[in-house]
């Protein structure tokens, strides 16, 4: 699965009325393979946008390589990327079966390969009695592993998460972690996981990469976190899931 590397990255969002915000520039790291690296920040620091450019939903200045190849050159559909956001963007008008398939009806895939395919995947997440359900049907964490059941149908090799529990209710969210990194630990896939939940990235994360003022502060295993003299880096693990 590819290691992830990106290099000089700068965003900025144009506004004629406001001039150009710049949400970080010259931004540098390394997200290696089949790892799950966890990047938090506060709300609003661009985190979000740093997923986007990697997706190929966002332009930017810099180079992002996928094992040292440009990601420019690659096109999208061979770049074996899933991304699950906190809203989960399912189609209400589907039940749960449609949802799934629709990655897989997108790319051809035959009738009987593309049942195997939705039918092996919610045995996996355990949602195989909500096929025929539509969404409105689902609790909050059904939801969310019918978005994540959609993303990994596929078999991507980059999976890219922003911040998919926000909307799962508390008493479940710590089981939801385990089962997540379970799903994308059985994938093998490179997974970059964004929070701002201090718990959730000590509790996901291979690496954590603290972002704040358009930088990294802090790369590193979560180990280095409890370790770490730094003030700013204190103060992100006293805030804990009151980080907003």
């Amino acid at each position: 699965m590819p290691e992830i590397k990106i290099e000089n990255l700068t965003v900025r969002y144009g506004d004629k009325k406001k001039g150009a915000t710049v949400p970080f520039e010259k931004l540098n790291a390394v997200f290696p393979d089949g790892q799950i690296s966890v990047v938090i920040g506060e709300s609003g620091c661009g985190k979000t946008s740093l997923l986007r450019c990697i997706a190929g939903l966002l332009p930017y200045e810099g180079d992002i390589l996928f094992d040292g190849a440009d990601a420019l050159s690659i096109p999208h559909e061979q770049r074996r990327i899933a991304y699950v956001s906190q809203n989960y963007v399912l189609y209400p008008h589907w039940p749960v079966f449609e949802n799934i398939a629709y990655p897989l009806r997108i790319i051809g895939c035959s009738k009987e390969e593309t049942v195997e395919r939705v039918n092996e995947i919610a045995c996996q997440l355990g949602i195989e009695s909500c096929l025929s359900r539509k969404p409105k049907y689902l609790s909050g964490g059904q939801q969310q592993r019918v978005a994540l059941a959609r993303a990994m149908v596929k078999d991507p090799a980059l999976c890219l998460f922003d911040e998919p529990l926000s909307n799962v209710d508390s008493p479940q969210r710590s089981h939801e972690r385990i089962f997540l990194r379970q799903v994308i630990r059985e994938s093998g896939a490179t997974a970059i996981y964004v929070t701002h939940n201090i718990h959730e990235a000590m509790a996901m994360g291979d690496r954590i990469y603290l972002f704040a003022e358009g930088s990294f502060l802090l790369q590193g295993p979560p180990e280095s976190f409890a370790l770490s003299s730094d003030p700013r880096v204190r103060a992100f693990l006293e805030a804990g899931d009151r980080l907003e």
